[in-house]
C-alpha cells in the first residue's frame, strides 16, 4: 500500500505521497521494519517524537507527527492535529475487514462478564462469534487465539484492527468488544464499525486518569453520543442513575434505546430476584411476557450483566425467546465470582472488584445470615487513590473480619496503600493488615467456619503481582484452592 491511500481527514501528506511504499504500521519506533509508517504519539510517560531517529534508522518510509512538531529533520513526514485518532482511522484502512456485528460494552463494573456472556449465548446458538477485552480473544472457532490482546481492556488501535480482520478472515461475523474510558479517550476505538453498544453501570473509578468524575463520565457517554453509528441500538441499565442520564442526553440521537434493570420503566424487567441452591433465579419481563429464570449465577450484579447479553444477543439475530433461554447456561468468566469448591468448608469466591460500587454490590449480596462476612482486599498502585478510603470504608459496613493486603502496588510503597485503605475503618477491631497476600488468603480461610462467606477481591483472573513493575506469578484461586487442599488433608 502507498502512503496517499490512507488518506483520512486533517492528514497533511507530503507531496510525494503516493511514491511511499508502507509495509506496516507501528507507534513503538523498536518495532519499525523497511518501509513501515511511525506514528509519534505522546503519551503519559512517553513521547513518540523523541524516537523519530530510531525510527527512522530501523527503516520507516514515513513518520506521522503532531502538527506542532518543530524538528527539522528532512525525512518526509505526514502531519496531523491528532495522531492517535490519525492512528486508529489509518490502522481501520489498512486492515480493512472486520466481523459484520461488532456490539462494545462499556461502564465501570461488568464489561467482561458481558462480553463473555453475550459470546457464549451466540456460541450456544451456533454463531461463529468471540469476545474481546481484559481476558485477551476468546474465540472457539480459531486453533490458537491471538493471546497478545490482553495487557488492556482495549487493544491499541494497530492490535484491534488487525484482530478485527483475523476474526473476518476466519468468517466469525460477531464480536463483543469491551470499551474502557482509556481506550475511548485514546481514539482506539475509532474506525471500528459498530452499531450496537452496551451501558452496564457507571462510579468512582480511573480518576487517577480522567481529571474529574465528569470527565470520566463525558468519556464513556462518548461511545454513544458520537462513535456509535446512526440508526444504532443503545442498550442502558437504568437502575443505574447515570445511565438514565445518558437516556436523556440521547433523545437527539437517531438511536433505537432498549432499557433493562428492576425500574419499572425497564424495556427488560428484572423482578423477584433471589437465591436457589446457591444460585440466583428471577423473574423477567418483556414485552408483557414474564419468564422464571433459573441461572448458575453466584450474584445479583452477574444478573444484571446476564440480561444485558440476553439483550444484546436478541438485537443482532438470537430470538428472545432463545436469548433468555440461554441464561441458564451461562457460567462467569474467571475471576468474576468464581467459587473456590470446598465441599465441607466456607462458601470461598474470588472477584476482581476493585470499586468501591462493585464491592458495595458484592459484600451486601454475599452476606451470610447465620455465618461471618470474611474480605481478603487491597488497592492498585500508582491509581486511583481517592477510592481507597471508600474501600475501607464498605469494608467496615459489610464485613465481620477485613484483611488488608497488597495487591498490585506497582511503583508506589505498599505500605501508604495499606494505610490509605485502613483509614476508612473507624473502629479497627475488623481489621487485619497482612502485606504478603498469600498469607492473607491463608488467614482469611483458617479463620472461618462452614457457615462464612469468604471474598478475595480485587485481581480476579490475573496471574501475578505487580510490584516495582516486575510481575511475580501469584494467582488468588490457585492459592486458595491449595489452602483447602491442605485443611481437607
Amino acid at each position: 500500500m502507498n502512503l496517499s491511500e490512507l488518506k483520512v481527514p486533517d492528514v497533511i501528506f507530503p507531496k510525494n505521497a503516493s511514491e511511499i511504499s508502507i509495509s506496516s504500521l507501528s507507534s513503538d519506533s523498536r518495532q519499525i521494519q523497511k518501509d513501515s509508517m511511525f506514528a509519534a504519539i505522546k503519551g503519559e510517560n512517553f513521547d513518540g517524537h523523541d524516537y523519530i531517529d530510531q525510527a527512522i534508522e530501523n527503516g520507516a518510509s514515513n513518520i506521522l507527527v503532531d502538527t506542532s512538531y518543530k524538528g527539522k529533520n528532512p525525512f518526509p513526514l505526514s502531519r496531523t492535529k491528532n495522531v492517535r485518532k490519525t492512528l486508529a482511522l489509518m490502522s481501520a484502512i489498512y486492515h480493512s475487514e472486520q466481523p459484520d456485528n461488532i456490539i462494545a460494552i462499556t461502564g465501570t463494573n461488568g464489561k467482561t462478564s458481558v462480553c463473555h456472556f453475550l459470546n457464549q449465548i451466540w456460541e450456544l446458538i451456533g454463531f461463529k462469534s468471540a469476545a474481546l477485552g481484559t481476558l485477551g480473544l476468546k474465540c472457539s472457532s480459531l486453533d490458537n487465539p491471538d493471546k497478545d490482546f490482553s495487557d488492556l481492556t482495549t487493544p491499541d488501535p494497530i492490535s484491534l484492527h488487525k484482530c478485527l480482520a483475523l476474526l473476518k478472515q476466519a468468517k466469525v461475523n460477531r464480536l463483543a468488544l469491551e470499551a474502557s474510558s482509556h481506550g475511548i479517550e485514546q481514539h482506539r476505538l475509532d474506525g471500528v464499525k459498530f452499531s450496537i453498544a452496551c451501558f452496564t453501570n457507571l462510579s468512582h473509578d480511573h480518576l487517577d486518569y480522567h481529571r474529574d468524575f465528569d470527565s470520566y463520565k463525558s468519556i464513556k457517554f462518548k461511545l454513544f453520543k458520537s462513535l456509535i453509528q446512526d440508526l444504532g441500538i443503545a442498550v442502558i441499565n437504568i437502575d443505574c442513575k447515570f445511565g438514565n442520564e445518558l437516556v436523556e442526553q440521547l433523545e437527539n440521537r437517531n438511536l433505537n434505546i432498549i432499557t433493562y434493570g428492576e425500574n419499572n420503566n425497564s424495556d427488560w424487567i428484572i423482578t423477584n430476584l433471589n437465591e436457589k441452591n446457591q444460585n440466583k433465579i428471577f423473574n423477567l419481563t418483556v414485552n408483557s411476557k414474564t419468564y422464571t429464570v433459573p441461572t448458575g449465577l453466584k450474584s445479583n450484579f452477574q444478573v444484571y450483566n446476564s440480561v444485558a447479553a440476553a439483550i444484546l444477543a436478541s438485537v443482532s439475530g438470537v430470538p428472545v425467546y432463545n436469548s433468555i433461554l440461554s441464561i441458564r447456561n451461562l457460567f462467569s468468566p474467571p475471576g468474576r465470582m468464581e467459587e473456590v469448591l470446598w465441599d465441607y468448608g466456607a462458601r470461598v469466591f474470588i472477584d476482581f472488584s476493585h470499586t468501591p460500587e462493585s464491592l458495595n454490590i458484592i459484600l451486601q449480596d454475599k452476606k451470610p445470615v447465620n455465618g461471618k462476612l470474611i474480605l481478603v482486599v487491597g488497592c492498585g498502585g500508582d491509581r486511583d487513590k481517592d477510592k481507597r478510603k471508600i474501600i475501607g470504608e464498605t469494608a467496615e459496613k459489610f464485613c465481620d473480619l477485613v484483611i488488608v493486603t497488597d495487591d498490585n502496588p506497582r511503583m508506589e510503597n505498599p505500605k501508604k496503600i495499606r494505610k490509605e485503605v485502613l483509614s476508612g475503618s473507624l473502629t479497627k477491631n475488623k481489621f487485619i493488615e497482612i502485606p504478603d497476600r498469600k498469607r492473607a488468603i491463608e488467614k482469611a480461610i483458617k479463620s472461618c467456619s462452614v457457615q462464612d462467606v469468604v471474598i478475595i477481591a480485587g485481581k480476579g483472573h490475573e496471574k501475578y503481582q505487580i510490584k516495582n513493575n516486575k510481575k511475580i506469578p501469584h494467582d488468588d484461586a490457585e492459592v486458595a484452592k491449595s489452602i483447602i487442599n491442605q485443611i481437607e488433608k
